[in-house]
């Protein structure tokens, strides 16, 4: 499926991994994953979020806080602006078309790690597994050797504040060629 002609603002929840739910516009589907332009607790567009449709317990259009977030966002002026489609056919795929647009992804892996995520780069990938280039919050770019395992990630962030800071200081410290 491709990204709707409107953008309609939902309530995603995991029950296996969220105490509350995450709230967005819908930028595009596919049969495997939703991605959402993700609403912060500031109440404005803050990059964005892609889930796994098997996680979702509930994904609805008409929920408690859904004025309020929507006079918010009218009276901020902001709407949702969708990035240029990327693959949801597979993680690795997601993964891949998600890092190439924005440089940098945000990976949680929640079953295995459920308070921990890593931010950076896919610096080498098989079928199955990944390998990364950490950034680290003091946006330092380091190289991890071990495999990670693509059927593990359960969500993968995108063009949100916190990771474009890192990239850009990154970006700025690195040497000029």
């Amino acid at each position: 499926m491709n990204a709707p002609s409107s953008y309609p603002l939902i309530s995603i929840k995991r029950n296996a991994f969220d105490d509350s739910p995450w709230y967005g516009a819908v930028v595009q589907e596919s049969e495997r994953f939703v991605a959402i332009q993700n609403i912060s607790d500031r109440y404005d567009f803050d990059g964005y979020r892609v889930f796994r449709r098997k996680d979702i317990t509930t994904m609805e259009k008409s929920f408690e806080k859904r004025e309020f977030i929507e006079a918010a966002l009218r009276i901020k002026g902001l709407k949702p602006l969708p990035p240029k489609p990327i693959e949801l056919s597979s993680m690795r795929a997601l993964m891949d078309s998600a890092q190439q647009q924005f440089g940098v992804l945000v990976i949680s892996r929640e079953k295995l790690y459920p308070d921990e995520v890593e931010v950076g780069t896919v610096r080498m990938a098989s079928e199955k597994t990944y390998v990364l280039r950490w950034l680290t919050p003091q946006a330092e770019w380091e190289n991890d050797d071990r495999p990670f395992r693509y059927q593990d990630v359960t969500m993968v962030e995108y063009g949100g504040e916190y990771e474009n800071t890192l990239l850009m200081v990154a970006n700025a410290r690195a040497p000029s060629a």
